[in-house]
């Protein structure tokens, strides 16, 4: 569906680990959230980040037994991209600024 920005993970008992990720969608304007986990077919529709935290959870709880050591992590190309992509639209608000101010 689209890039993989958050992990959620857990782990069964007998230690196996699942996890479920959300996908945002930049097509759209705002972006779009999805849920998807890539052990099954499990995508529900959109819901707000409240409940795409729960609801991921829930599904690794019920539906793989991985009820164990629920964590979520963001995608680290992700968070390098915002780090990398923050400063260079500093600097080029700036000098924007300076510009204008200049003119």
């Amino acid at each position: 569906m689209g890039t993989p920005v958050r992990h959620f993970t857990a782990t069964t008992p007998d230690g196996q680990v699942f996890t479920v990720n959300i996908e945002r969608d930049f097509r759209y304007d705002p972006y779009r959230d999805f849920l998807v986990c890539t052990h099954c077919d499990w995508s529900p529709s959109l819901l707000t980040i409240k409940k795409i935290t729960d609801m991921a959870g829930e599904h690794l709880a019920s539906v793989h037994g991985a009820d164990r050591g629920l964590s979520q992590q963001e995608n680290e190309g992700f968070r390098k991209a915002r780090l990398i992509m923050l400063p260079i639209a500093a600097v080029l608000l700036i000098v924007l600024f300076v510009y204008l101010q200049n003119s």
